[in-house]
């Protein structure tokens, strides 16, 4: 991204944010979610320091609302992780029997590939190879991998919806671990999962590429690859924490998270907007940060604000955060993390509800009381975001998420457009008048 796009932007923001509300304000979150889900900011991964552009721009607006910090700019640093990049080509040729060239709905290539030029021959999968990994030299060949082949047979049922499958769990082995000693694989599927960056962690030496098996009209026989890739080692993120004082119990805490990090970018203009996952999210955190900034909301307890990163890869920030936290994290209340946050017109869950029905049953009475959501619901436990590092070390904390209208999951149409904000806010009321529960009369 060159200097001047960049400078683009903030222009664009600066005015925007230059206010400050009294209440609620879905305006405010979806400037916030425009800005953070624009292509200057990557898709706030790792390629082109995406995280980095985005704790910027959530550092200058808590600064902005005069949060108090505990270190000179927000940051919460950390480089334990290591990371897997595509800032460069991304360009496969298989010839006219498959039309893609690029990571599509049609093509996606696994985040942990290395870098790979040249042309290829493609060699099938076989059953001898299954039996003698070790009998075949494929150092400068792809392999490819037809998924329903196996999947199709010799399926056993375990219960309800559940399958396995022995040759194809082992050939889902031998690609990862690369086992056959490969250039790489070409996998055919029926459809292609939800991409995830997580896999990036790992250094490879070789290249996987999954192709949806309905657009390949005919046989692959050779591959032509341009695949920049970059392994970066101790890459260094961060988390962005700013918080209000309380007014009578200082040093007891609510904690508001939210992670700011998505898929980022593939190559030179395939990226992931992250707009429910979680622009969203983070753009609430801001509004109650903006909120509780203002003298005449000031709370009796301290308010803390956390945009983590790290979360899709791992969970990495929230962990980090516990690890590393600046107050005691047996004085806090409670932890709302919110995630996937942009319906909510059908209602919201309340991962943990279960786990502390007590706190849970404080949101369902008022919600009760003034009629902001269709219906809550209360789940069991999960690790499958921010809260759970949280909950492990044994604060009270809860995942909130939307439901209703949202574009796809983990994919390039999850954009401000595709979201309803159904239930801003409501939720947003929602959560000060449980706060307000907890202050002195």
């Amino acid at each position: 991204m060159t200097r001047l796009r960049f400078l683009t932007v903030w222009i664009f923001v600066l005015p925007i944010f230059g206010f400050r509300a009294s209440a609620q304000d879905s305006l405010y979150a979806r400037r916030v979610i425009e800005t953070l889900t624009s292509p200057e900011f990557h898709g706030r991964g790792y390629a082109f320091h995406g995280d980095s552009i985005a704790a910027r721009f959530i550092s200058a607006e808590f600064s902005r609302l005069q949060l108090k910090k505990w270190t000179n700019n927000y940051y919460q640093s950390y480089n334990n992780f290591s990371i897997n990049v595509f800032e460069g080509h991304t360009k496969v040729d298989f010839g006219k029997n498959y039309p893609s060239s690029s990571q599509s709905d049609a093509m996606q290539i696994i985040p942990y590939s290395a870098e790979t030029k040249g042309k290829f021959r493609i060699v099938s999968a076989n059953d001898k190879m299954l039996k003698d990994t070790n009998a075949f030299k494929l150092n400068d060949k792809f392999v490819l991998v037809d998924m329903l082949k196996f999947t199709l047979v010799d399926t056993v049922k375990l219960g309800q919806n559940i399958t396995f499958n022995e040759k194809e769990d082992q050939w889902r082995k031998i690609i990862r671990r690369n086992s056959l000693n490969a250039k790489g694989y070409i996998v055919l599927n029926e459809k292609l999962g939800a991409y995830s960056p997580i896999s990036g962690r790992t250094k490879s030496s070789h290249t996987t590429i999954y192709l949806l098996k309905d657009s390949v009209s005919g046989s692959l026989k050779k591959a032509s690859i341009d695949l920049d890739a970059r392994f970066i080692e101790n890459y260094q993120t961060q988390n962005i924490c700013g918080y209000v004082e309380g007014k009578l119990y200082p040093d007891t805490f609510f904690v508001f998270g939210a992670h700011y990090d998505h898929l980022g970018q593939i190559g030179e203009s395939y990226y992931f907007p992250g707009a429910n996952d979680n622009a969203a999210g983070v753009a609430m955190v801001m509004d109650l940060a903006r909120h509780y900034s203002l003298p005449e909301n000031r709370p009796d307890y301290s308010m803390v604000f956390i945009a983590f990163s790290g979360e899709e890869i791992g969970l990495l920030g929230s962990s980090h955060f516990v690890e590393n936290a600046p107050f005691p994290l047996e004085n806090v209340k409670m932890m709302l993390n919110l995630d996937v946050m942009g319906s909510g017109e059908d209602g919201f869950t309340f991962v943990c509800g279960q786990v502390f029905p007590e706190e849970f049953e404080k949101f369902a009475r008022i919600n009760e009381e003034k009629n902001y959501a269709p219906k809550l619901l209360a789940r069991e436990a999960s690790s499958n975001s921010d809260h759970a590092p949280f909950y492990k070390k044994g604060c009270k904390a809860m995942f909130i998420y939307g439901m209703g209208k949202t574009g796809k999951y983990h994919h390039p149409s999850d954009t401000l457009e595709n979201l309803s904000l159904g239930g801003y806010n409501s939720l947003f009321r929602l959560i000060v008048d449980y706060i307000k529960l907890h202050d002195t009369p």
